[in-house]
């Protein structure tokens, strides 16, 4: 399987962010690879290659995971397919 049959990837199972490895169109279908499988998932916002959006609702608070590994927590709620940056997480590395 290679990048050109997705559009994104959930790098751990344990992720709630999926990475682009393209530039996305906000209010697009994307292909989207968990580990071997290929979903139809939809987005809400434009997502620059290698950014973050949220696999399902991530309350104000909760950690933000990627790698299996927490990286950061919400400062507010992030809904489904929203783009997860510097402007909704605060990072609790370094």
């Amino acid at each position: 399987m290679n990048a050109k049959n997705f559009d994104a990837i959930v790098l751990n199972k344990k992720d709630n962010v999926g990475t682009s490895i393209k530039f996305l169109k906000a209010k697009s279908n994307i292909i989207l690879k968990i580990e071997k499988k290929l979903i139809n998932f939809l987005l809400k916002d434009n997502i620059r290659l290698c950014h973050k959006f949220s696999l399902n609702l991530i309350k104000k608070g909760e950690k933000i995971i990627k790698y299996g590994e927490i990286i950061g927590e919400a400062t507010i709620n992030i809904d489904k397919g929203k783009h997860v940056h510097i402007h909704n997480i605060k990072s609790l590395r370094g």
